[in-house]
């Protein structure tokens, strides 16, 4: 069900992102709908964050950030330029600022602001020319298998994040490099 969910709100974050990019007229009544909707809620720019922008305390209580996460972030901004590729609405942004992650990445690629979602190839395209680098030269990390599977077939050195065992694991994506946490990816950095 979780995956029904999230595929269904991808769809809507590509459509909403295709409707704001596309000039009147290319996009079709239903998109400019859904797109005036999420406007007017404030979906797309605040989100769930509007009743929580005030206190530093109910942020940190809704959202964690992984222990491991911003250790590993300082190493590897000291090595390489980091971007993120999310299924999201335009709300992540403020998401990271108020969690203190946007200082280390160079680029973020959100669907709703693009119009694609992973898996889809360009959405990956376009985050590495956001950083100026070629498939061969990335490590993707995520923890959707689907979109390891999709980076890795583009040519990008994937890494599948498994922070929980999974008891029933596709065959497809059991050859996809795991790792359980993200200081993991450290050691990727210096194989060739």
């Amino acid at each position: 069900m979780r995956s029904v969910v999230h595929r269904f709100d991808a769809n809507l974050q590509a459509a909403y992102g295709r409707a704001k990019t596309n000039p009147s007229g290319q996009t079709g009544p239903i998109a400019h709908f859904l797109t005036a909707l999420v406007d007017r809620t404030g979906l797309a720019t605040t989100g769930p964050l509007a009743l929580l922008r005030r206190s530093e305390t109910a942020v940190r209580r809704w959202f964690n950030v992984y222990t491991d996460v911003l250790s590993t972030l300082q190493v590897l901004q000291q090595s390489c330029s980091l971007g993120i590729i999310s299924n999201a609405w335009p709300y992540l942004e403020g998401l990271l600022n108020l969690l203190g992650l946007t200082q280390y990445f160079d680029s973020l690629t959100i669907s709703a602001q693009v119009g694609l979602i992973k898996p889809n190839p360009a959405i990956f395209q376009l985050a590495l020319r956001s950083l100026h680098i070629s498939a061969h030269e990335a490590i993707f990390i995520d923890d959707m298998p689907d979109n390891v599977a999709a980076a890795e077939s583009m040519g990008l050195r994937s890494v599948w994040l498994v922070r929980a065992p999974r008891p029933r694991q596709h065959v497809a994506y059991q050859a996809l490099h795991q790792i359980q946490s993200l200081d993991q990816v450290i050691p990727l950095l210096h194989e060739s």
